[in-house]
C-alpha cells in the first residue's frame, strides 16, 4: 500500500512534452486527478513604420547620421530656457563665487590679483555700468555619440516664434510652426572632440534682452512670464552628416562686464578702490561675471527627429525573412498570437477547457545578431504592448502589469526576449482579458524614480534584428511555449 501512495505522488508531478508537430501530452493514471500537458506554437511577426515616437526623453539628441541600413537620420531639438526666478537674481551680481558652475557671480580667481596688491577683498559692492560682451550657446555632450568623429558639421541657432505648452510632442514635430529661420542667432562648425563641448557664438542683441529682465523694475516674477517674453530656441543641424550627438547639458550663457566698489583690507586699513582704478596688468578692470540659462528637464524639451529614408527602407524590409526593431522615427515589430490554434490544441487534450490552468505561458523572440552591419545598440529592453496603448502608457508612465504590458531584458543566453505572459494568457482564454491581438515590440529604456522602476521610450539610437515567422531555421522562428493543467 505505501508503495502504490508513492507511485502516485510520483505521477501527478510529471509533466509532458512536445511532439515534432508541436502538441503533445503525458495523461497521468485513472486515479490520479491531474493532468499535464505542453503545447509550442508559433507566433506570427511582421515590420511595422513608426513614423514618430513620444518626445520624451532624459537627453536630447543632435545631429545627422547615415546607417547603413535604415539610411538617414537627421536630429534637432527646441526648447525653452529656465529662466532661473524666484532666486533673488539681480544683475549684475557682486557675488563671488569659486568656480563659473553655471552660477552667476564673479569669479574668486579674477580678484586674486587685487589680492596680491592691496590685501583681502572684504566685498564687493554697487555696481553699475553693465555691458553684454558676448553670448554663447553651450552643447556639451556625453561620449557615446554616433558616428564618424572627424565629420566636419554645422550647427545654427534660432529664436522660437511660437511658444510650446505644456502638451506632449512627438519627435515628427512641424518646426516651421514655432521657428522663422529668417531670424538666425548664431551658427559654427563643429568635431566631435575630447572637450566634449560646443560653443555657438549668439547676437549681442540677445543678451542685452535676457539681462533685461533681471533688474528691479521687471514685471517676469514666473517661468511663465518668461516663456512669454523669450519663447525659447531651436538649434538646427544645417551642414553635412556623420554624427549624431546625446546632449547632456545646453542652454545660453550670457557674459557682461560692469563697474564696482572694492573694499579691501591693506595695512591694517580699509582700501575702497574701483574697479576702474586696479592697474590694467591685473586684468581685472572691468570686472566680469556670468549668467547661465539652462535648457533643463524643468522646461519643455521637443526632440525633432526626420527619418528621409523610411519610406524606401520599409518597401525593402518587406521581403527580408527577418523583422526589425529601429527607433526614434523607425520601425517596431508586430506579434499576431494564434489564440484559435491554441484553443484548438488545448481542446485536443482538455475537451472541458473550463477546467484548465496554465502553468507558464512565454513568448520568444529570437535576435538574428547582438552586432551586425551597423553602429546602432542593440536594445537591452523590449516593451510587449497593445498599439493603441502605446501612447496612453508612456503618456502617464505606467509601469508593466503583466495583463496588458510586459517588458523583457535581452537574455544573451538563450539569444532571444522571453516574456512570461501565463496569468494574461489564463485572463484572455477563460476571462475576456483585455490583452489584445494587436501587439508590438518596442524598445524601453528603464530608470528608477524614488525606487520604484519606470521605463520610457527609448529615444537614442537603438535596434533589434529578429528572427521572423519564416525564417528557414523553425527553432528560430518566434514561439509561444505553454504548459496547463487539466483538474479532474
Amino acid at each position: 500500500m505505501f508503495f502504490r501512495i508513492i507511485v502516485l505522488c510520483v505521477c501527478a508531478l510529471l509533466v509532458g512534452c512536445s511532439d515534432e508537430d508541436g502538441v503533445g501530452s503525458i495523461i497521468q493514471p485513472e486515479e490520479d486527478f491531474l493532468h499535464s500537458y505542453s503545447n509550442g506554437l508559433e507566433v506570427g511577426t511582421s515590420t511595422i513604420k513608426s513614423d514618430s515616437v513620444l518626445s520624451k526623453s532624459e537627453s536630447l539628441l543632435l545631429g545627422r547620421y547615415v546607417d547603413a541600413k535604415f539610411g538617414e537620420i537627421k536630429a534637432e531639438f527646441l526648447t525653452q530656457l529656465d529662466a532661473r526666478l524666484g532666486g533673488g537674481i539681480v544683475l549684475p551680481d557682486t557675488t563671488v563665487v569659486a568656480a563659473n558652475s553655471g552660477m552667476s557671480g564673479i569669479l574668486n580667481s579674477m580678484l586674486q590679483s587685487v589680492d596680491e596688491k592691496f590685501g583681502l577683498i572684504k566685498s564687493v559692492y554697487s555696481p553699475s555700468n553693465l555691458t553684454v560682451d558676448s553670448v554663447v550657446y553651450i552643447i556639451q555632450y556625453g561620449s557615446d555619440f554616433m558616428g564618424d568623429s572627424t565629420s566636419l558639421q554645422a550647427l545654427s541657432v534660432y529664436e522660437l516664434t511660437k511658444e510650446l505648452t505644456n502638451q506632449h510632442y512627438y519627435t515628427d514635430v512641424d518646426v516651421s510652426e514655432y521657428c522663422d529661420k529668417s531670424n538666425l542667432l548664431g551658427a559654427t562648425s563643429f568635431q566631435v572632440k575630447n572637450s566634449r563641448e560646443i560653443r555657438i557664438p549668439l547676437k549681442v542683441e540677445l543678451g542685452e534682452k535676457l539681462v533685461s529682465i533681471y533688474n528691479t523694475s521687471s514685471d517676469i516674477k514666473t517661468q511663465e512670464d518668461f516663456n512669454s517674453f523669450f519663447k525659447g530656441v531651436y538649434v538646427s543641424h544645417s551642414f553635412n552628416r556623420g554624427t549624431i550627438l546625446n546632449v547632456l547639458v545646453s542652454g545660453v550663457l550670457v557674459y557682461y562686464s560692469f563697474d564696482a566698489i572694492i573694499s579691501t583690507s591693506y595695512d591694517g586699513r580699509d582700501t575702497v578702490l574701483t574697479s576702474s582704478q586696479i592697474e590694467d596688468r591685473y586684468s581685472i578692470n572691468p570686472l566680469v561675471s556670468s549668467i547661465f540659462l539652462s535648457a533643463n528637464k524643468a522646461v519643455q524639451r521637443v526632440n525633432a527627429i526626420q527619418h528621409s529614408d523610411l519610406e524606401s527602407v520599409y518597401e525593402d524590409l518587406q521581403a527580408d525573412t527577418l523583422t526589425y526593431v529601429f527607433t526614434p522615427s523607425g520601425f517596431y515589430t508586430a506579434v499576431s498570437i494564434p489564440f484559435k490554434s491554441m484553443m484548438d490544441s488545448i481542446r485536443l487534450n482538455a475537451e472541458d477547457t473550463s477546467k484548465v490552468m496554465f502553468n507558464s505561458v512565454k513568448l520568444r523572440f529570437y535576435y538574428a545578431k547582438k552586432y551586425w552591419d551597423t553602429d546602432l545598440l542593440q536594445s537591452a529592453n523590449m516593451l510587449l504592448i497593445d498599439k493603441k496603448e502605446v501612447e496612453s502608457f508612456f503618456y502617464e508612465n505606467k509601469q508593466p502589469d503583466g495583463i496588458t504590458s510586459f517588458v523583457s531584458s535581452m537574455d544573451t543566453t538563450a539569444k532571444a526576449y522571453i516574456f512570461n505572459i501565463t496569468a494574461a494568457t489564463q485572463e484572455k482564454i477563460f476571462g475576456g482579458g483585455a490583452y489584445g491581438d494587436d501587439l508590438v515590440l518596442v524598445p524601453v529604456v528603464k530608470t528608477a524614480v524614488n525606487g520604484n522602476i519606470y521605463y520610457r521610450q527609448q529615444l537614442w539610437l537603438t535596434t533589434a534584428l529578429l528572427y521572423g515567422d519564416n525564417v528557414l531555421n523553425k527553432e528560430k522562428r518566434p514561439r509561444l511555449d505553454m504548459v496547463y493543467t487539466k483538474r479532474e
